[in-house]
C-alpha cells in the first residue's frame, strides 16, 4: 500500500536517526544543551527520552500501528524544524544534529528534508483507507520495547559511544578540507591536531605543554582547534602565552569529531594514527618532563667540579 509505504519510509528515517543517537549519545546530549531551552538538570534526561520516543515512534511508523500517528509525527517534525531555524538564526547552534553526527547539514538542507517527511506523512493520511490499528497488541509491544533498548542503549553510551561515530577515528584519512583556514597541509608528515575550548580548565593546562612540544624539532608539529571567531581567538592566545598554531573550525564541524575537550590526535601523512581524549600522551608528557629539567638543572661547564654529595 502506497500510504504505508509513504509513512514506513519516514519511520524509518526517525528509526535510524534515534538509533545513531543511541549509540553515541554524548555528542547530541552536546548539541542539546547548545540550544539553551532547558535548564542543565533536566537536559540531560530530555536527551535520554527524546531519543527513546524517536526510536519507537520510528518503529511504529513502519508497523503502520495508527493512523493518528502521522499527523503527530508531521506535527514533532514541524515543531522541531522551526525549532532549528530559530537556534541556527539566532547563532546557538550550526546545525540541526538529528543525524547523530553521522551527516552534517545545513540549516536549509534539514528544513528542506523535514518538508519532504512532512510531505511523505500527508500523502500517507491522504491515501489511508482508515485506522489501520487492527495490528493488536504485539505490535504495541515491539514498539515498548524498542523504547526500552533504545533508552537502556543511550545511558550506557553516555560512559563511551557503543559505536565511535565521529570522523575522528583511528584509521581514518585525514582531508585537507577539514581546515580550510589553516595554511599548512596536515596530510603531510606529522602532527598533533588538538581539539581546545576556551571554557575548558584542562585545556589551559594543556597549553604550557604544548608549547614545549612544539618546539621539540623530532616531535609532531603542534596545530590546535578552536571555534572561535579571529578576536577571540587572537585574545585567548595572547591571555595563555600561546606560541603554537592554533586555527579556527566550525562548531558543526567539531561536534562530528569530537566530544570532550580537550582531545588530541596523531596525524601521520593523512592518516589518524592514535587518539586521545582528556589525557596528554605520556609519551610527550615524558619529553616536555626532561625539557623542564634540563632547563632546571643545566649542565655544569666542562671541567667545572660536580657535586657527588
Amino acid at each position: 500500500m502506497i500510504w504505508h509505504a509513504a509513512s514506513g519510509l519516514v519511520g524509518l528515517v526517525f528509526l535510524g536517526t534515534g538509533t545513531l543517537k543511541a549509540l553515541d549519545s554524548v555528542r547530541f546530549f552536546g548539541q542539546l544543551r547548545r540550544y539553551r531551552l532547558l535548564p542543565p538538570a533536566l537536559a540531560l534526561p530530555a536527551a535520554l527520552l527524546f531519543i527513546a520516543v524517536e526510536c519507537a515512534l520510528g518503529t511504529a511508523l513502519v508497523l503502520g500501528l495508527s493512523l493518528w500517528l502521522l499527523p503527530a509525527a508531521a506535527l514533532m517534525l514541524v515543531a522541531f524544524a522551526a525549532l532549528t531555524a530559530w537556534a541556527t538564526s539566532t547563532g546557538r547552534v550550526e546545525d540541526c544534529g538529528c543525524y547523530g553526527g553521522l551527516v552534517m547539514l545545513t540549516p536549509a538542507q534539514s528544513l528542506a528534508l523535514d518538508g519532504v517527511y512532512v510531505a511523505l506523512l500527508a500523502v500517507a493520511w491522504y491515501l489511508a483507507p482508515g485506522d489501520p490499528g487492527a495490528t493488536g497488541a504485539l505490535g504495541w509491544l515491539v514498539v515498548a520495547a524498542t523504547f526500552a533498548a533504545a533508552l537502556i542503549a543511550s545511558w550506557r553510551s553516555l560512559r563511551a559511544p557503543l559505536v565511535d561515530l565521529g570522523l575522528l577515528r583511528v584509521g581514518r584519512a585525514w582531508r585537507r578540507s577539514w581546515l580550510k583556514h589553516y595554511a599548512r597541509d596536515v596530510t603531510q608528515g606529522a602532527h598533533l591536531v588538538v581539539f581546545l575550548s576556551r571554557d575548558c580548565p584542562y585545556c589551559k593546562r594543556w597549553v604550557p605543554l604544548l608549547n614545549v612540544i612544539e618546539v621539540q624539532p623530532d616531535l609532531p608539529s603542534v596545530v590546535a582547534i578552536m571555534s572561535l571567531d579571529d578576536e577571540e581567538r587572537k585574545g585567548f592566545l595572547a591571555e595563555h602565552l600561546i606560541t603554537f598554531p592554533v586555527t579556527f573550525m566550525p562548531q558543526s564541524l567539531v561536534s562530528l569529531m569530537v566530544n570532550a575537550y580537550p582531545t588530541a590526535a596523531l596525524v601521520e601523512d593523512g592518516r589518524v594514527m592514535n587518539k586521545w581524549v582528556g589525557e596528554m600522551p605520556e609519551t610527550y608528557l615524558t619529553r616536555v618532563r626532561q625539557f623542564a629539567d634540563a632547563i632546571a638543572r643545566p649542565e655544569p661547564p666542562r671541567g667545572a667540579r660536580r657535586f657527588a654529595g
